[in-house]
């Protein structure tokens, strides 16, 4: 089956949901997904005003990206959110090309920039500086747990 890649829908939310909790709940993210949190993570994403989310489609999901554009004093921006490829189909140009897709249609919208967070020294890392992506000089992440 040819691949497709196609606008994230409600249909896709299942399918989603599972790819999300294998990937994550794995090396090395260790995540605590089960299938209702994830579900219900993916669904508050297309509720989200700006939501963009794209899925590659080959015999079943097999990867998806999902985030939101949000306008700011310089042009809109969009915040990538969730971006995960099965993992038995990771380093075939599946997610290369889902990349390269979002961003082409991001920038048909005006889009020239893409904020993502991950974790140092993932595989994610590598493969988001193969496609330019750089660390930032003058943002740091942080958090506050209670």
């Amino acid at each position: 089956m040819a691949e497709r890649i196609e606008t994230f829908g409600a249909e896709h939310l299942d399918d989603c949901a599972r790819l999300f909790m294998s990937a994550f709940n794995a090396e090395p993210w260790n995540d605590k997904y089960t299938p209702d949190t994830a579900k219900k993570q993916l669904d508050w994403h297309l509720r989200v005003p700006g939501c963009v989310g794209l899925v590659s489609v080959t015999d079943g999901v097999v990867a998806f990206a999902i985030g939101y554009q949000e306008p700011t004093d310089v042009g809109d921006v969009f915040h990538l959110s969730i971006f995960c490829v099965r993992s038995d189909v990771q380093r075939t140009g599946v997610g290369s090309r889902l990349l390269n897709r979002l961003e082409e249609r991001l920038s048909k919208s005006g889009v020239n920039t893409i904020y993502l967070g991950t974790n140092k020294g993932t595989p994610a890392e590598a493969f988001y500086r193969k496609h330019g992506y750089e660390v930032s000089d003058e943002e740091i992440v942080m958090s506050h747990e209670w």
